[in-house]
């Protein structure tokens, strides 16, 4: 895809971009190989949050 700069475009914020490039966000901090933070917008499987139903714990 070739690269075009539109002189009448408008400048996306940060969470439209994400949702162009795939909506996932790295979360490993490459230095220390640890989850910089958790949730659902994470690539790494490792830094999603895992849910837990309270219902199912019980029995």
């Amino acid at each position: 895809m070739k690269n075009k700069n539109l002189s009448n475009g408008k400048k996306l914020n940060k969470r439209e971009l994400r949702t162009i490039v795939g909506g996932k966000e790295m979360c490993i901090d490459p230095f220390t190989g640890e989850c910089r933070k958790y949730g659902r917008g994470c690539a790494e499987q490792q830094c999603q949050l895992i849910i837990i139903d309270p219902i199912e714990r019980l029995f």
